[in-house]
């Protein structure tokens, strides 16, 4: 059975694409995202499983201590963007500016070079590859932004489930992409392994489900801090905005100390360490 990727994605409740405050509110708002992922930390530690933790450069500036504490409990440091803006709303100027802000900012805090990216809301897709470019050229060896399945607001039907080098324009890339887990049943696509999917499922579902996918390749857990915070306040909001954001927060750790009891789990560069992988046009 293969070694999984366990991966955290450091932003605040507030600061999630589910609500779409302006950056210019967010000091209204109750800040939680320390108190959250020290629980994280403590549960991980409880195991003596490394993390990668993709860290807004938004958090690691209000809260660098947080991040060197992070990082000096052994786990691995990585860039989510500045302020969890979708990548589709961004030109490649603002991109590249924003992501190496954040990049200082996260590298300032922890004291560590930082080479792995995630968009926010797996925001890249077939309208916006040339970020995977940008990266590159930033500096960045390995991205996590790609679902291979559509949702409304991103992913890339029929991507490979395997991590893979993106050829684009008949380019092959040296940045390596590990797309989010799911579980193709029948050519359709399960997303099972974090978010929502993850909190939704009955448990015996997600187990099974990655222990199929772990007889041919590893799996990737994700996980927020706000998704194991039950005191965050509730909001009003559309029935489908607090079902996405509220449903199930009681029951996340649960799952989370389950997944970790019954599978292996290491840093996101640990689990692709000494692996060959192919490179893969996207269209």
């Amino acid at each position: 059975m293969n070694v999984n990727a366990f991966t955290v994605d450091v932003e605040d409740w507030y600061q999630t694409n589910d609500f779409n405050f302006p950056v210019s509110r967010w000091e209204q708002f109750e800040d939680r995202v320390e108190e959250s992922t020290l629980t994280l930390l403590g549960l991980l530690s409880r195991y003596r499983v490394r993390a990668t933790f993709f860290i807004l450069g938004a958090v690691a500036q209000k809260h660098p201590s947080l991040i060197r504490r992070i990082a000096a409990e052994g786990h691995e440091i990585a860039c989510h963007g500045g302020y969890h803006r979708l990548l589709t709303e961004m030109n490649a100027r603002q991109f590249r500016e924003e992501i190496r802000e954040a990049k200082g900012r996260i590298e300032d805090a922890a004291g560590v070079e930082v080479r792995f990216f995630r968009a926010p809301s797996w925001s890249i897709g077939p309208a916006n590859y040339d970020m995977l470019q940008i990266l590159e050229e930033e500096g960045f060896t390995v991205d996590s932004s790609i679902q291979p399945f559509r949702t409304p607001l991103s992913g890339v039907a029929g991507a490979p489930v395997k991590p893979f080098y993106p050829i684009i324009a008949g380019k092959t890339l040296r940045i390596l992409e590990f797309p989010s887990t799911v579980l193709r049943i029948g050519g359709m696509p399960l997303p099972f392994s974090g978010g929502l999917y993850l909190r939704a499922m009955p448990y015996f579902v997600i187990r099974w489900a990655l222990r199929q996918v772990g007889r041919t390749r590893a799996g990737m857990v994700y996980v927020h801090p706000w998704e194991v915070d039950q005191g965050q306040p509730r909001l009003r909001a559309s029935p489908l905005i607090r079902f996405a954001h509220y449903y199930h927060l009681d029951r996340t750790i649960e799952k989370l100390d389950r997944l970790l009891q019954d599978f292996r789990f290491a840093p996101l560069g640990e689990v692709i360490r000494d692996q060959s992988y192919e490179a893969v046009e996207l269209i």
